[in-house]
């Protein structure tokens, strides 16, 4: 039996854990005042009835999809007995004033602690696949309602330079054409609060889904190839730089991030690795990625465009 003490150091802090979660509220919220056009930093903003309501409906459905991702892990690593902690959320940051239209989202996800030295492919695969799972079901039902609720406008409302303009991922495109039709060029989707909750739903889980290191993606990998997994991060890692010089910056950063975390997966398996015909959870884990990814999160101009412009410059 697990010592009292040893069960708390898995758990972690719930002082730390609670204290999180509440910023990370704060920050939600910060972010659906934000993607109204409002400054979370003036405080007429938060007292304002009509847009409190609608960031209230954004940090909701951003917090349950976060809370619905860790959750999968969690209960997945209690069911199959893998000592892990309750999640912990990591609050977004910005907007920073002075720093123009950033993407600010207000959350950077959240993750568990999980305790263990060597574990079967089986229980691997469950406690990684779960986790995404859980979140792309809630992240489904988000779009479902908030692309519903989203508006058609033309695409000349807005063409101000204080407006971020997102990527679509094939999910966004399909709920678009469910509840909207096919849009000319000449209109675009004016997204509500709880759309764009759900876009971001879109963007963790397909991070999440890299086959890269540690991630999800990587454990799923991982847990059919063993180490040959390997050659799979590199390459995702090496798409991944192509895609921030080529498409969109951001993915460099990111890069960089996993790169500082490790690209190799640590040897961990106990027994044979997972036989393709019974990876069903990394099949389905490739099809949310396809569903999710959006190459071009932000639009914003490629280092290849802005170093041309330098150039002409």
């Amino acid at each position: 039996m697990p010592s009292k003490e040893s069960a708390e150091s898995v758990e972690g802090s719930a002082r730390w854990q609670v204290l999180l979660a509440g910023i990370s509220l704060i920050t939600m919220f910060a972010a659906g005042i934000y993607a109204q056009g409002l400054d979370p930093f003036y405080l007429d903003a938060w007292l304002a009835s009509a847009p409190m309501k609608l960031a209230a409906a954004y940090a909701g459905c951003l917090f349950s999809i976060v809370a619905a991702h860790e959750l999968g892990h969690y209960l997945s690593a209690r069911q199959r007995g893998v000592p892990a902690s309750r999640p912990y959320l990591l609050p977004g940051i910005g907007p920073i004033p002075g720093m123009g239209m950033v993407p600010f989202f207000g959350s950077f996800g959240a993750f568990i602690r999980l305790k263990w030295h060597r574990a079967s492919a089986a229980d691997l695969t469950a406690v990684a696949g779960w986790g995404p799972v859980a979140g792309f079901v809630v992240t489904v039902a988000v779009l479902l309602v908030g692309v519903g609720l989203s508006d058609v406008a033309p695409v000349s409302a807005g063409d101000g330079g204080d407006v971020m303009r997102l990527g679509d991922s094939l999910l966004m495109q399909a709920m678009i054409y469910l509840h909207h039709g096919a849009l000319p060029d000449s209109q675009e989707l004016a997204l509500h609060p709880v759309a764009l909750a759900g876009w971001v739903g879109c963007l963790l889980t397909s991070l999440n889904l890299l086959p890269i290191g540690q991630l999800d993606g990587g454990h799923l990998v991982y847990s059919v190839l063993g180490q040959r997994a390997r050659y799979v991060s590199y390459a995702g890692a090496v798409l991944l730089v192509a895609m921030g010089v080529l498409v969109f910056p951001g993915w460099l950063l990111f890069a960089a991030l996993l790169g500082a975390m490790g690209l190799v997966h640590p040897p961990m398996l106990q027994g044979p690795t997972l036989p393709l015909r019974r990876a069903w959870m990394l099949g389905a884990g490739a099809l949310m990625f396809v569903l999710t990814v959006t190459p071009a999160p932000v639009e914003v101009d490629s280092v290849v465009e802005m170093v041309a412009q330098s150039l002409q410059e």
